[in-house]
């Protein structure tokens, strides 16, 4: 008989990232906030949060960083958790050699240094950093500049590579400049071997 495992709360969960895209956070939260009852159960169903139980029995996040990052922003509690692995009976040393090499975390910060120790992980969404490139990344896939692709964390990538190409005058300063920049770069030939890229099927 499969035992249950309780829901933790939102704040309980625990990032695998230190950074998010605020841009996707606030898209998220403002389709949210029209959904009507049917709506926003189908919207979380769609969403289940997957999650690896770890030393502690903590549960980390391994994905929809944003949509739980939302959900907390408006006091949404209905959110459903997936447990794909229960590793709580390794070392905290052998439990992150495992999400270092199954990819289910990512440890730069929004300056784009690291990867950093996973000790320095947020404690939970909450401290969650915004990076501005992941935003123009997310941005631009929003917008068919940047395909889907299964690659964990591609978007990351492709935020390192507008964090090269812009450069700093853009931070935080003019998004819809940046925007209108990185759709350029999407579609260059510099962006041709990054997961999703169009240019290469477009022959440009």
């Amino acid at each position: 008989m499969k035992k249950s495992v309780k829901k933790p709360t939102i704040l309980d969960l625990r990032p695998t990232q230190f950074v998010l895209g605020q841009k996707e956070v606030e898209f998220k939260t403002s389709r949210m906030k029209k959904f009507n009852a049917k709506q926003m159960k189908d919207y979380i169903d769609d969403n289940v949060i997957p999650v690896v139980i770890g030393p502690k029995k903590e549960m980390f996040i391994i994905d929809h960083h944003h949509f739980a990052r939302s959900c907390w922003e408006q006091g949404i509690d209905s959110y459903k958790i997936k447990v794909l692995k229960d590793l709580s009976a390794l070392s905290e040393k052998k439990f992150w050699n495992v999400m270092i090499d199954k990819k289910w975390t990512y440890l730069n910060d929004q300056f784009g240094f690291g990867p950093h120790s996973p000790q320095d992980l947020p404690p939970n969404i909450a401290y969650m950093a915004n990076d501005f490139y992941r935003s123009l990344a997310w941005a631009l896939r929003n917008e068919g500049y940047i395909e889907k692709n299964s690659k964990p964390f591609f978007e990351f990538e492709w935020g390192a590579f507008f964090r090269l190409n812009l450069g700093f005058a853009l931070n935080r300063t003019n998004f819809k400049k940046a925007l209108a920049v990185g759709k350029k770069l999407a579609l260059s030939k510099q962006a041709q071997g990054l997961p999703g890229s169009v240019s290469k099927r477009l022959k440009i």
